[in-house]
């Protein structure tokens, strides 16, 4: 199904925790958007553990959708860019095309 997540995603630690500085938030306030323990969530965070679907959904809702994408972990750039097309259409923010996205850019 398209734009649905399959299985689970860890975090990437300094990115989260940039954004949680920059936003004025505290890993506590995050563990509890995620409905978890702040041990747990300290501990997935340092062990690179993933959180399960249901997390990683409260998490987009909570941040928003753009940057809990800069801070979920993919396990390729292929899926990386598969759903940012699915999710953010077929441009990225630079303005180039993703390979996804139809016809290749025509050189000028």
């Amino acid at each position: 199904m398209p734009g649905q997540v399959t299985g689970a995603y860890s975090l990437k630690r300094r990115v989260m925790k940039q954004w949680i500085y920059r936003n004025r938030h505290t890993q506590p306030d995050v563990a509890k958007a995620l409905r978890l323990r702040v041990s747990v969530f300290k501990r997935k965070l340092k062990n690179r553990e993933p959180f399960s679907e249901a997390q990683i959904r409260r998490l987009v809702y909570f941040m928003g959708a753009r940057d809990a994408f800069r801070v979920i972990y993919f396990r390729s750039y292929g899926e990386r860019e598969r759903v940012r097309q699915e999710v953010f259409g077929s441009r990225r923010k630079d303005g180039k095309r993703n390979e996804y996205a139809g016809e290749p850019e025509q050189p000028q």
